[in-house]
């Protein structure tokens, strides 16, 4: 995504790609049924000049039929008043990715389960349990998160002598038997660092764990987590709940094969 002519600094553009699924014949999913997923992140020029975007969702449909789910982004910003108009552009090379796997599980951070992240401390979220029955195993855990900047009313906390939080997400998988039992050490996955800035303002944290069945000892399931720590800056939001559509904020997937 690339913004028609380029920005100057402060002309920050919000980007949210989303995918949303619907009936084949065009009308709306179930009222309680999740319908997609959903991308988030500011340009921040001048130092951005795009961005590429990552989004990944399971879908499970509500019943036998068919259905149809399309891509669509929206581009938003305060500086778009006055008659001012900015164009953005999508260049060519999207790719659109399409995968069935014998075991696969979804989950999602519930609305009224989101929490805020102090400068120094660690949280453990989007907690789900799997029991995978292929040798190969995948869990990836994607966190819409927010800096909590002066006066917003998504968070507080922000303090003068911060103006960005830096922050570091991993996946966390934990061996356990069928009883609930702990059964081995943890196994974490890598660590992904983030600078969101004031004009960054929020992003989305991809997450991902690569795990063989060897590596579980004999256990039959393993419990998955997503670790958020504020390593330092502002107070770091991690949203929970869904978008208008039925569309989810921070969200886990799990398959082996």
């Amino acid at each position: 995504m690339i913004p028609v002519p380029a920005l100057a600094a402060g002309d920050n553009i919000g980007n949210t790609l989303a995918l949303r699924c619907r009936n084949a014949d065009g009308t709306a999913l179930p009222a309680e049924t999740e319908a997609g997923a959903f991308w988030a992140a500011n340009l921040a020029p001048p130092n951005e000049t795009s961005l590429t975007a990552g989004l990944r969702w399971m879908f499970i449909a509500p019943a036998d039929g068919s259905y149809t789910c399309r891509l669509s982004i929206l581009w938003y910003s305060s500086i778009i008043t006055g008659g001012r108009a900015v164009t953005m552009r999508v260049a060519a090379g999207a790719e659109l990715a399409r995968a069935t796997y014998s075991s696969m599980s979804r989950w999602t951070l519930l609305s009224g389960s989101g929490t805020t992240v102090a400068r120094g401390s660690t949280v453990s979220t989007l907690g789900s349990t799997d029991t995978p029955t292929g040798e190969d195993i995948v869990v990836y855990q994607d966190a819409e998160l927010t800096t909590c900047v002066a006066g917003s009313g998504i968070c507080s906390g922000d303090t003068a002598g911060y103006a960005s939080t830096r922050a570091e997400t991993w996946v966390e998988a934990q061996p356990g038997n069928a009883d609930g039992a702990l059964c081995g050490g943890p196994v974490k996955g890598p660590v992904a660092v983030w600078s969101i800035t004031d004009a960054k303002h929020h992003r989305t944290a991809a997450n991902t764990l690569r795990l063989t069945k060897a590596q579980l000892g004999g256990c039959a399931q393993i419990r998955m987590t997503l670790k958020v720590r504020n390593v330092d800056g502002n107070p770091l939001k991690v949203h929970d709940g869904h978008a208008s559509g039925r569309i989810a904020a921070t969200h886990g997937v799990a398959y082996s094969y």
